[in-house]
């Protein structure tokens, strides 16, 4: 904790600076990053610093089988606290923390270094996101629902979203208007602040795909290929008794479509796995998949619709509205989850009232 605290400090310390200016995507624009004087060496500007906060209400029903309910609570979904800066016009970091993790190894999020020494792209070492699809790769704070689709949670990402190790993403022109796509990660597998790879093999994560953007008609479109390979160890039922852990083998592949234009904006992604236990020699090949469409009203209000299933044991219908684009400083949502288990038996739907202001 002594550590988070400290982390804290130096962020709160760089807030009273100078922050740099930021585009309209987000991209920090690295060319008012460094200052110059005639006749001497770069002086570094002050650090971005930027964050948010997510705030829920929510309600359950009792539409399930059972007499089990959760309780109606008030939750703080996520805090993150970030720095983003410059060491030169090629070498930046990006650092992230999350005060409000309920575990010490929860509290590290991002930490990676990034060189920008390949042409459209950058090498980012430390700590990150694994390249796998769409809404994994998205921030939460850019999505239209208050929780990611199932198969986002289960089979697009290893033992955590985040792992240590090395990432190259980017992309290349191919003109009148599209471009390639690129992304892969190389990481230990162990997981999200673990220091010491667990398992024999590293895991790679990849996405392939295109993008066509057409700004007459205010439309982006976007299609992708992703895989992944590795391995992994399993806690097995009791995480605190290393007696019945095993090595999991895995293989996983998706697909993922976006199209953004000015009525609507439309995702859909499906993937799979095959995860083979090493000590059982049992294979598991779950797979899911996701629809999802948003209505653009006045630019900045629509309703939201979105169903998921995994694997035939989960499927759930999202239905709701939101006001505020994700650019926006303030953004509120309403989602009505209708949840559904295995053979269509109906489980507990859940109202969520949701605020999420970025700073």
């Amino acid at each position: 904790m002594r550590n988070a605290m400290g982390v804290i400090a130096i962020m709160l310390w760089c807030s009273t600076s100078t922050a740099r200016t930021v585009g309209a995507a987000g991209a920090v624009d690295s060319t008012k990053a460094i200052t110059r004087t005639a006749g001497k060496r770069p002086i570094l500007a002050a650090p971005k610093v930027s964050g948010y906060i997510q705030i829920h209400y929510r309600q359950a029903f009792a539409t399930g089988v059972d007499s089990l309910v959760d309780n109606n609570d008030f939750r703080v979904q996520r805090v993150r606290i970030g720095v983003h800066g410059e060491i030169s016009p090629k070498v930046g970091y990006d650092i992230e923390i999350d005060p409000r993790a309920p575990e010490i190894t929860g509290v590290l999020r991002d930490a990676y270094v990034t060189l920008r020494h390949v042409p459209r792209h950058e090498v980012r070492i430390g700590q990150q996101k694994t390249q796998f699809g769409y809404e994994n790769r998205e921030s939460s704070t850019d999505l239209f629902a208050v929780n990611r689709a199932e198969l986002s949670d289960a089979i697009s990402r290893g033992q955590t979203l985040r792992d240590i190790g090395v990432g190259l993403i980017g992309n290349v022109k191919l003109g009148k208007g599209l471009r390639l796509e690129d992304a892969i990660t190389v990481v230990n597998g162990a997981g999200m602040n673990v220091q010491a790879d667990d398992t024999p093999r590293k895991n790679i994560w990849g996405r392939l795909g295109l993008r066509y953007r057409n700004d007459a008609r205010e439309m982006v479109a976007r299609l992708g290929a992703s895989g992944g390979s590795g391995d992994f160890i399993d806690p097995g039922d009791d995480p605190f008794d290393s007696a019945d852990d095993f090595r999991v083998v895995f293989a996983r592949t998706g697909a993922d479509f976006e199209l953004d234009c000015r009525p609507f904006f439309f995702s859909a992604e499906y993937a799979s796995a095959k995860d083979e236990n090493k000590l059982t020699a049992e294979i598991d090949e779950p797979r899911g998949f996701y629809v999802n469409l948003v209505g653009k009203i006045a630019n900045r209000f629509g309703p939201i619709v979105r169903y998921d299933e995994f694997d035939d044991v989960f499927k759930r219908w999202t239905l709701g509205a939101y006001v505020g684009l994700p650019s926006e400083p303030l953004r509120t949502m309403v989602n009505y989850e209708i949840r559904k288990a295995k053979d269509g038996v109906r489980s507990d739907d859940k109202l969520y009232l949701w605020m999420q202001v970025r700073f």
